[in-house]
């Protein structure tokens, strides 16, 4: 399907991004690609970092036979709570066990599967909390040959504060000191930032996930951008209003160009007066309210004409300081916008 508007992924950053954090923290990398990867299109990210990276993180069954569709050989980690286990042993997907009585359901199943056992350290989201829960969940897995213990990992929650981190990482390796496994499991740790920590030797991979696509790390830089078209350019007069509301008034004589993307697209509303588009290496303001298909751009300075490029996003660092949401959110709700994927 063909739609004006296109969302281009850079894939010589998106390999450059992945080889700098791999570098830096001189660790491997497991990329978490949930959410579509932040927006970005999981199936084609997963498609240009396979060559390089061999451990996928995603959040449900749904996206993991997606990926593995796309990748045969690479690890692939259900962080959250698996759906349906039957389907993630078919496809030697691993998932993500945080009690006793989520292990004896998957024991009862008798089932070949693969599991990672995630701790809390602070979060109080998901993980075991109890270490001796922890210890028999261990004892019950050596009892059954069909289950195997691949991963342990944890999820720091603000790696901006050092003292928080390093409780965290303390208490992940107060888990970790009686591990008497003759293959021993993978130890992960993920949460934005941790490639800034050194104390990380007992670690086999770090989880990156919004960093590989520019944000919160210095080192990267955004690799998405989404581009659209003038669709109908309006003669506006002095006095007369655009879009909904009443909310903007032409102070003078002036041409207004329609973009075919709204709010349903994931563009935010509330952003609108500070909103920029580049038209012809030049830019343009949004004039009146986001609607829901389309918005309207001044383009009385612009030589603008008919079927124009549009670029509508290039960084979610700008929208986020105007807008007040996080880059997370701004990313996620690009997820759904009515554009052709392109990868360069």
């Amino acid at each position: 399907m063909k739609y004006f508007s296109d969302k281009i992924i850079d894939s010589k950053k998106l390999l450059s991004n992945y080889s700098k954090l791999k570098n830096f923290s001189n660790k491997k990398i497991c990329a978490v690609v949930k959410a579509n990867a932040y927006g970005h299109g999981a199936k084609d990210v997963c498609k240009i970092l396979s060559p390089v990276c061999d451990f996928f993180a995603v959040n449900n069954i749904v996206e993991a036979v997606a990926l593995r569709k796309v990748n045969t050989f690479a690890k692939i980690l259900i962080l959250g709570y698996c759906e349906d286990y039957q389907t993630a042993s078919k496809y030697d997907i691993s998932v993500t066990i945080d009690n006793i009585e989520q292990f004896k359901m998957i024991a009862n199943l008798n089932i070949k599967i693969k599991i990672h056992l995630k701790i809390n350290t602070g979060m109080n989201r998901f993980g075991f909390k109890n270490y001796k829960t922890f210890l028999n969940v261990l004892n019950l897995a050596n009892k059954h040959n069909t289950i195997t213990i691949e991963g342990i990992y944890t999820h720091c929650f603000n790696t901006l504060n050092k003292k928080i981190t390093l409780q965290q990482i303390v208490k992940f390796k107060r888990y970790l000191r009686h591990l008497n496994f003759e293959n021993k499991p993978l130890i992960h740790i993920g949460g934005s930032g941790m490639i800034n920590y050194a104390n990380l030797d007992f670690v086999d991979y770090i989880r990156c996930g919004i960093s590989i696509f520019g944000y919160c790390c210095n080192m990267t830089e955004p690799i998405m951008k989404i581009k659209s078209k003038i669709i109908k350019i309006v003669n506006v007069k002095r006095g007369e209003y655009v879009g909904y509301d009443c909310f903007y008034k032409a102070k003078k004589n002036m041409r207004v160009g329609i973009v075919p993307l709204g709010y349903a697209d994931g563009l935010i509303r509330s952003f609108q007066q500070d909103m920029i588009v580049k038209i012809n290496d030049k830019f343009a303001k949004v004039v009146g309210k986001i609607c829901m298909d389309v918005f309207m751009i001044d383009v009385s300075q612009i030589n603008a004409k008919l079927n124009d490029e549009s670029t509508v996003f290039w960084d979610a660092k700008y929208w986020s300081k105007k807008s007040g949401l996080s880059e997370y959110e701004i990313l996620t709700g690009l997820n759904n916008a009515r554009t052709n994927l392109i990868v360069e």
